[in-house]
C-alpha cells in the first residue's frame, strides 16, 4: 500500500513531462486563475486604503486599459502562435517576434492616445487622463500591456506556458506594493493606474530570462534587419487572426449591454454574476484550444490526432465542474444574494450545457487557424456571435436573462453540427 499512494501524481508528472499540449493548457489556465486571485487582492487593497472615489475611478481607467491593448494586440499576439513554430532559423524566429512587438506597441499607443482623446478631454469620462501625467501612464501602460500579450502567445507558441505564468503573477503580484507609490511620490498621477503601468513595464523582464532557459534557448533581441519582408509575410495573418479573436470575445461586451438595454440594470447584476460562474467553462476549452493551435500549427499533418487528444483533455477537466454546476448551481449562486437562485438557476444549467459544443467549436477554430484556413475560423465565430447576440436581443424581453443561455446554447450547438458535419474536411492537413 506505502508504493500505491504517489501513483497517481507520479502518473501525473510523467505525463506533463510527455505531453507539451496539456502542460500548455494547464499553465494558461493557471495563468487566469493566479491573475483573478491576485487581482482580487489588488482591488481589495485598494478598497481598503483609498476611497470609493479612488477605486472606481482606477477600476474604469484600468477596463479601459486593457481594452485598449487587448484590442491592439490580439491579431499580433495570435499571428505568433501561427507563424513562430514555422520559423526556420533563430534570425527567422526573432524576426517574426519583432513585427508582433512593433505592431502590439504601435497598435496600443494609438488605441491608448484615442482613449486619452476621447474618454479624457472629449467626454470627461476619465478625468485621471486629462493631466499630462496621467496620459503617460496610461499610453505607456496600453503599450507594456499590449506587448506583454504578444510575449504571452510567443511562450505558448514554444509551449513554454511557465513563460506566460510567470510574467502574468509578477504584473498582478507587483501591482499590490507599487500601488502606495504615488502617496510616497506627489505628482506621478493615479495611484491605481501608476500600479499597472509599473508593473506591466517590469513584467516584460521575466521573458528575457524566460525564453533563454526555455527548450529552445531563444533570445527576444529585436532583429529589425528585413523587418518589411517580415511584415508582408506575416500581414495576412495579423489581420485574419485578430478578427477571428475579436468575434470570439466581442460576446463577453455585447451580452451584458443587451441584457441592460431590452430588461434592465437589476436583471443584469443577475445575468452578469450567473454568466461569470460559467466562465468557468469558457476559460478551459478556450486554455487547450490554444495550446492545440500552438501543436497544430508545428505540425499541421497532426493537426487531427492533436484534437482528438484535446477533446479528451477538455472532457476530463469539464467533467466535475459540470456535475458540480448542474447540482450545486443554486447554492453558488446563493453567495451572491438570496434572490440569485431564482433568477439565475436555469441560466446557469444551459451555460453549463453549452460546454459541451463550445469545446467542440473551439476545436474546430484552433484547426483552422493552425492550418491556414483563418476566413474559414472566421465565418464559424462571426457566424455563432451574430446567432447569439440576435436571438438574445429578440428573446429578452420575453424570456427575461435565460434568453441568453438559450441564444448561447443554441448558436454553439448551431456551429458544432456544422463542425460535426464538416470534420473530415476541417481536420484535413
Amino acid at each position: 500500500m506505502s508504493t500505491a499512494a504517489p501513483a497517481a501524481p507520479a502518473g501525473l508528472r510523467a505525463r506533463l513531462a510527455t505531453d507539451p499540449m496539456l502542460r500548455n493548457s494547464l499553465s494558461i489556465m493557471a495563468t487566469s486563475v493566479v491573475t483573478s486571485l491576485l487581482g482580487y487582492v489588488f482591488w481589495l487593497v485598494v478598497a481598503r486604503t483609498a476611497g470609493p472615489g479612488v477605486s472606481g475611478a482606477g477600476a474604469a481607467a484600468t477596463s479601459a486599459l486593457q481594452a485598449a491593448a487587448v484590442f491592439a494586440a490580439v491579431g499580433a499576439a495570435a499571428a505568433m502562435v501561427e507563424w513562430l513554430p514555422r520559423s526556420t532559423s533563430s534570425t527567422q524566429w526573432r524576426s517574426r517576434l519583432t513585427v508582433g512587438v512593433v505592431v502590439a506597441a504601435v497598435g496600443g499607443l494609438l488605441g491608448g492616445i484615442v482613449v486619452v482623446v476621447l474618454l479624457g478631454h472629449v467626454l470627461g469620462t476619465l478625468p485621471a487622463l486629462t493631466p499630462p501625467a496621467g496620459a503617460v501612464l496610461f499610453c505607456l501602460g496600453t503599450v507594456f500591456f499590449a506587448v506583454g500579450t504578444v510575449y504571452d502567445y510567443a511562450a505558448v507558441a514554444e509551449k513554454s506556458g511557465a513563460v506566460m505564468l510567470g510574467r502574468n503573477t509578477l504584473f498582478t503580484g507587483l501591482r499590490i506594493p507599487l500601488v502606495v507609490l504615488p502617496w510616497l511620490l506627489p505628482g506621478t498621477g493615479d495611484q491605481v493606474l501608476t500600479s499597472w503601468a509599473v508593473g506591466a513595464g517590469l513584467s516584460l523582464l521575466l521573458p528575457l530570462a524566460g525564453f533563454r532557459r526555455s527548450e529552445h534557448g531563444r533570445s527576444v533581441r529585436p532583429v529589425f534587419a528585413g523587418f518589411g519582408h517580415s511584415l508582408r509575410e506575416l500581414r495576412t495573418s495579423l489581420l485574419g487572426q485578430h478578427f477571428v479573436t475579436i468575434a470570439a470575445m466581442l460576446a463577453t461586451y455585447l451580452l451584458p449591454i443587451l441584457v441592460v438595454a431590452r430588461v434592465s440594470a437589476e436583471a443584469n447584476a443577475y445575468f452578469y454574476a450567473t454568466w461569470m460562474l460559467g466562465a468557468v467553462f469558457f476559460m478551459v476549452s478556450p486554455a487547450v484550444s490554444t495550446s492545440l493551435f500552438a501543436q497544430a500549427a508545428e505540425d499541421p499533418a497532426a493537426a487531427a490526432g492533436a484534437a482528438v487528444r484535446s477533446f479528451r483533455i477538455i472532457g476530463a477537466l469539464l467533467a466535475l465542474p459540470i456535475l458540480v454546476y448542474l447540482l450545486g448551481g443554486g447554492l453558488l449562486l446563493s453567495l451572491f444574494g438570496p434572490e440569485y437562485p431564482a433568477q439565475g438557476r436555469f441560466l446557469l444549467v444551459l451555460l453549463t450545457l453549452s460546454a459541451i459544443p463550445d469545446a467542440v467549436t473551439n476545436i474546430a477554430v484552433a484547426v483552422l487557424r493552425a492550418t491556414a484556413r483563418v476566413r474559414a475560423a472566421l465565418w464559424l465565430n462571426t457566424a455563432m456571435l451574430v446567432a447569439a447576440v440576435a436571438a438574445s436581443w429578440a428573446l429578452l424581453p420575453v424570456l427575461g436573462i435565460e434568453a441568453v443561455g438559450w441564444a448561447w446554447l443554441g448558436a454553439q450547438t448551431a456551429g458544432a453540427l456544422w463542425v460535426a458535419a464538416s470534420w473530415r474536411r476541417i481536420s484535413r492537413p
